[in-house]
């Protein structure tokens, strides 16, 4: 009897196919991926019998024959579907038209015989055509034997080595690499803690948050530009995993602008993480309202607060983690100095609740809310520095703006040159928060420019010392048309900045910017 089908196996029509079943698009290239590598695997194996044979005897030999013979048996079949084959070896590795070729002992062998040999060559593969001739098979062989140069190489027909990647190219791929890292890493962050506010926090759920946040720390220590660049993200499907991953993100920041230890900051991650679950214990169409809310349901919004406090003490008991987070949810809506706020004022917030406090407040001022758009990221600093009057820790305050800059991450801005940019990160220079790095959308003339090209606004004019660019004004990338996200996390052109400030004589009394130096 068939254990899926009681009544026993279902009869099938020939070229029927199951459901569930791949389609035949997938089947098919499935088939044509190990074609290749089974014989992409035995012309290497045969590429390195033919050139240790050739060692010991001439072109003639009966033993060279019959490699060639085994050559040209593997090209044919590959010749079926593969126009050219580019091989590409690391460290034993081969990939042939980008398939990994599961090494067997004698593949690997040859396989490391190639990365050395276009090691020297200064190369880190080769592109053969499948209709190769034997005067070129033979000169590949002796290549992997002897001394030979690149130009010697070159000079056979049907054959093009592939160079090794320049610093810039490897530095390149390792941004493109790490700002493709981040936006996994958003896009999972999102799907952590969405499920954790709808579901009970078990073992498995604490689990996946804490690994959330250690990694956030991590690519905060390696890469916080591209930790940065998330907070341009936004999904209205999940505003508030959004939110709250937001949030974490700028309590990290600060934190790790106050010197916190590792241990700590995935303290005060975990617990940024679930500062506003008692939101999920509320009716949550108050807080997709497109006015504003009554006197009433104020109220019953203030309540979330303490039930998010209440529901962690349930879920995680009196630990020492579980007393972090519960204390972050009860104490974020309190004003730093006691005073005010809710839901009970009277003492000072823990550290942890005035740093999420911050992050919240400056994360609600930059985004869309049901009753009001989001305000730009230049203008949602003004205000938040405007708030150190008792709600907000103003210490915590210019920490956080120390480390995103006048112009956070996503911000459009004009350039006095009539260029359109979008800021990236803070910049390299000697006033890196006045003047960031930006990715030029637009040249002067204001045609699109593809793809963007990332530059910073610390450069100088290599003799007149003036700047080369300078923010004049923001603009809305909604009116603009600009895809933030997009831009950002897309393909750019690095342009390395010739003349830093940081390499030229600084200037005399320079005008402090009343939002950041008072």
């Amino acid at each position: 009897m068939d254990r899926h089908h009681p009544q026993g196996p279902r009869f099938e029509p020939p070229g029927t196919a199951r459901a569930g079943s791949p389609p035949p698009s997938v089947d098919a290239d499935r088939q044509r991926r190990r074609h290749v590598i089974e014989h992409a695997r035995n012309l290497l194996v045969h590429l390195d019998a033919l050139g240790r044979t050739l060692r010991v005897h001439d072109a003639g030999n009966a033993a060279v024959r019959q490699v060639l013979d085994r050559i040209g048996d593997d090209l044919r079949a590959l010749e079926r579907t593969e126009d050219q084959l580019a091989f590409v070896f690391a460290e034993g590795h081969a990939f042939v038209n980008g398939v990994w070729l599961r090494a067997t002992p004698q593949s690997w062998e040859a396989a490391l015989l190639f990365t050395n040999r276009l090691a020297g060559l200064k190369a880190r593969g080769l592109v053969l055509d499948s209709n190769a001739q034997e005067r070129t098979l033979l000169g590949l062989a002796r290549m992997l034997r002897s001394d030979a140069d690149a130009a010697a190489a070159e000079a056979l027909p049907g054959i093009r080595l592939l160079p090794l990647p320049t610093a810039a190219d490897r530095a390149r791929a390792g941004r493109s690499a790490s700002r493709q890292r981040a936006l996994t890493l958003f896009q999972d962050g999102l799907r952590v803690i969405d499920k954790s506010r709808l579901a009970k926090l078990d073992l498995y759920a604490r689990r996946r948050q804490r690994a959330l946040v250690t990694s956030l720390v991590q690519m905060a220590e390696e890469g916080p530009d591209e930790l940065l660049a998330l907070t341009a993200l936004r999904d209205p499907k999940l505003a508030g995993a959004a939110h709250d991953l937001m949030v974490t993100i700028y309590s990290l920041c600060i934190g790790r602008a106050l010197g916190l230890a590792r241990r700590d900051l995935v303290r005060l991650g975990v617990a940024a993480l679930g500062h506003n679950l008692g939101e999920a214990l509320l009716d949550t169409t108050l807080f997709e309202l497109p006015r504003q809310l009554t006197p009433r349901e104020l109220e019953t919004i203030r309540r979330h607060p303490m039930l998010g406090f209440g529901h962690l003490l349930r879920a995680y008991g009196f630990t020492p983690g579980s007393i972090d987070r519960a204390i972050v949810a009860a104490e974020h809506h309190l004003h730093a100095d006691g005073t005010g706020g809710y839901p009970v004022p009277g003492e000072v917030p823990h550290l942890f609740s005035r740093i999420v406090a911050v992050a919240d407040v400056f994360d609600a001022i930059a985004s869309d809310r049901p009753h009001r758009p989001a305000r730009p990221p230049d203008q949602a600093i003004k205000v938040l520095l405007r708030s150190t009057d008792g709600r907000l820790d103003p210490v915590l305050v210019r920490a956080l703006v120390g480390v995103i800059g006048r112009y956070p991450p996503g911000s459009c801005v004009e350039l006095d040159t009539g260029e359109l940019a979008v800021v990236i990160a803070p910049g390299d220079g000697r006033t890196p928060l006045l003047r960031p790095r930006v990715l030029l959308v637009t040249d002067e003339d204001g045609l699109r420019l593809d793809p963007p090209v990332a530059t910073d606004l610390g450069e100088r004019h290599p003799r007149r010392r003036a700047w080369l660019r300078t923010i004049a004004r923001t603009r809305d990338p909604r009116k603009l048309g600009f895809n933030v996200p997009a831009i950002i996390f897309g393909p750019r052109r690095e342009v390395p900045p010739q003349n830093l400030d940081t390499d030229v004589i600084p200037l005399r009394n320079p005008a402090p910017d009343p939002d950041i130096e008072a």
